[in-house]
C-alpha cells in the first residue's frame, strides 16, 4: 500500500489512521439517460473507485477530486453533485501486525461527456473502464451499496426546469407501449386525443406508440387509426420494439425517439378522465420540486351476463372501491404517469418500472387528486394470480437495483396494514365481498410465494379485457 510522507496519516499505538477521500463518476447519455459510471479494475481483478489519501492540509473536496483525476488521468471538468458519506473500514497488511483505520470520504460526481480514462499504472491499475450503471453494480467489489446510495443522490439533485405556469411548457410526448392491446388501443388513443385537445395549443403535442412484439391485430387497429383521425394537429408515431420484450424496454425506446420537454406515460388499456393530463401539468407548475407525478385509479364498469365473471369482478376488486387501509397510500402508478425530460431515468428490464421510479425519487412523487384514469380490473381467479405474480416477481427483482435501506424505507412508508375496525362498519354488500376476498388472496399467497421461489424469467403479459 503506497503513500508518501504529505499524506494524512497518524501513527498510533498498535494502529495506523488513514483519511482519503474518492468518489463515484456519473455520466448520463443525453439521448438515451443511461447512467455510466468510472471503475478502475485493479492487477488483481477487483473493481473500485478512484480514491487515495488527504494531503497534509488539504480538504477532502480537494483531495477527492484530485485523486480522481490523477487515477483516471482525466482532463474533463469534474463536478460534484453532493458528499455520500464516510466510510469505514480496517484491514491488516501482511507481515505486520498493526490495525490500519481508514476514513473514506466519498463523493458524488458527474462529467458532462464520456471523456477517455486511463489507469494510473504505477497504482497497480490495469484499465480504466466507463460501465454501464447495470454492469458497474455486478463487477463492483466492495462498494456496491455505496454505489446504489450514490445513484439515488445523482438523480435526487439532477437540476429540472421551473414553470411559473402551463405557457412556459414548451411541448409533450405522450408514450404509449402496448403488447397485443387490439381490443383498447383504439379506445385508449381516442381517450388521450381528446384530453391533449384540453393543453393550450402552444405547447407542442405527440403520440409515440411502441409496438412491444404483438401478435394480434394492434398495429393494423393503430395505423388505421392513424389514417382515420380528424384531428391532424397532433403528430401519432408508430415505432416497433425490436429488442427486449418488456414494458422498461419499450420506454427507453420511446423516450430515445422523443425530443419534447415533458415525458408522459399511458397504459394502452386505460381511459382519461377529462382534465386528466392538465391537472397533472398543473402540478409541476404548483410544486417545482416533484419529479413524477401520476393520476389517481379508478374502475371500469363491468358490463357482463355472466355472473361468474361478475362475481369475481366485484369480489377482487372490492378494495379500489373501499380503500381499506390504515392510511393514504401514494403509490406511484404507471397507467398514467408524467415525468419532466430530465428526470426520466433509463430503466433496467424491470417489470414494476413505477415502483422503480419510486424508489428514485420519493418523496419527489406525488398522485394528483382528481387526475383520474380508468382501468379494466380483473374478472377472473386466473388473471389475478398472474397479475399478483408479475407485481410480487417485480418487487423482488428490485432488491438488485437497491439499498436494503431504501427498500425498508419504502416498506414502512407505502405497505400498510387492513383497518378492520372501519371494515367492520360498511355495509355487507361491500364488507362480506372484501372479507371474502382477503381469504381468497391467503390461499393464493401460498401458491404465489412458492411458484415466485421457483420462477427465474417473468414476462410482460396481456391481462383480458373484461
Amino acid at each position: 500500500m503506497g503513500h508518501s510522507k504529505n499524506d494524512q496519516i497518524k501513527y498510533l499505538p498498535g494502529s495506523i489512521k488513514h483519511e482519503s477521500a474518492g468518489g463515484f463518476v456519473f455520466f448520463e447519455d443525453p439521448t438515451t439517460h443511461e447512467l455510466f459510471v468510472a471503475l478502475l479494475k485493479k492487477n488483481d481483478g477487483n473493481y473500485v473507485i478512484p480514491k487515495g489519501h488527504l494531503k497534509i492540509g488539504e480538504s477532502p473536496k480537494v483531495a477527492a477530486i484530485r485523486e480522481i483525476r490523477e487515477e483516471l488521468l482525466l482532463r474533463e471538468p469534474l463536478e460534484i453533485i453532493a458528499f455520500l458519506g464516510i466510510d469505514n473500514y480496517t484491514f491488516t497488511l501482511t507481515g505486520n501486525k498493526n490495525i490500519h483505520d481508514k476514513d473514506v470520504h466519498l463523493y458524488v460526481l458527474r462529467v458532462n461527456q464520456k471523456a477517455k480514462i486511463k489507469p494510473q499504472k504505477e497504482e497497480n491499475f490495469d484499465t480504466a473502464e466507463w460501465l454501464s450503471f447495470d454492469t458497474a453494480i455486478k463487477k463492483i467489489s466492495f462498494d456496491k451499496e455505496n454505489l446504489l446510495k450514490a445513484r439515488q443522490v445523482f438523480y435526487y439533485h439532477k437540476p429540472v426546469r421551473i414553470y411559473k405556469n402551463l405557457l412556459e411548457i414548451s411541448s409533450i410526448t405522450i408514450a404509449v407501449p402496448t403488447h397485443n392491446g387490439a381490443e383498447t388501443i383504439k379506445n385508449t388513443l381516442y381517450s388521450i386525443l381528446e384530453r391533449l385537445k384540453e393543453i393550450p395549443d402552444s405547447i407542442d403535442k405527440e403520440i409515440i406508440v411502441c409496438a412491444d412484439h404483438c401478435t394480434d391485430d394492434t398495429i393494423l387497429i393503430i395505423k388505421n387509426f392513424i389514417n382515420g383521425q380528424a384531428f391532424k394537429e397532433i403528430i401519432i408515431k408508430l415505432i416497433d420494439n425490436d429488442g427486449c420484450k418488456g414494458k422498461a424496454t419499450v420506454l427507453n425506446k420511446i423516450f430515445q425517439n422523443s425530443s419534447k420537454e415533458i415525458f408522459c406515460t399511458i397504459d394502452d388499456d386505460v381511459i382519461l378522465e377529462k382534465k386528466c393530463l392538465v391537472l397533472l401539468l398543473e402540478a409541476f407548475v404548483a410544486t417545482p420540486n416533484l419529479r413524477c407525478v401520476f393520476s389517481e385509479w379508478k374502475r371500469l364498469s363491468f358490463k357482463s351476463k355472466n355472473p361468474w365473471k361478475l362475481f369475481w369482478y366485484h369480489v377482487l376488486g372490492v378494495k379500489y372501491d373501499i380503500q381499506p387501509y390504515e392510511k393514504p397510500r401514494e403509490l406511484v402508478r404507471g397507467s398514467c404517469m408524467l415525468l419532466r425530460k430530465e428526470s426520466f431515468v433509463y430503466l433496467p428490464p424491470v417489470l414494476n418500472e413505477d415502483q422503480f421510479l419510486q424508489y428514485i425519487y420519493y418523496p419527489q412523487t406525488k398522485e394528483i387528486k382528481n387526475s383520474i384514469i380508468y382501468f379494466h380490473s380483473v374478472s377472473s381467479i386466473h388473471d389475478y394470480c398472474k397479475r399478483s405474480l408479475r407485481i410480487m416477481f417485480g418487487s423482488k427483482q428490485l432488491l438488485a437495483y437497491f439499498t436494503k435501506e431504501r427498500i425498508e424505507e419504502y416498506s414502512k412508508l407505502f405497505i400498510s396494514g387492513i383497518d378492520y375496525k372501519r371494515i367492520m362498519t360498511l355495509p355487507l354488500k361491500q364488507k362480506m365481498p372484501f372479507l371474502f376476498y382477503r381469504c381468497v388472496r391467503f390461499l393464493l399467497n401460498i401458491y404465489k410465494k412458492t411458484k415466485l421461489y421457483f420462477i427465474k424469467k417473468y414476462e410482460w403479459f396481456r391481462i383480458k379485457k373484461n
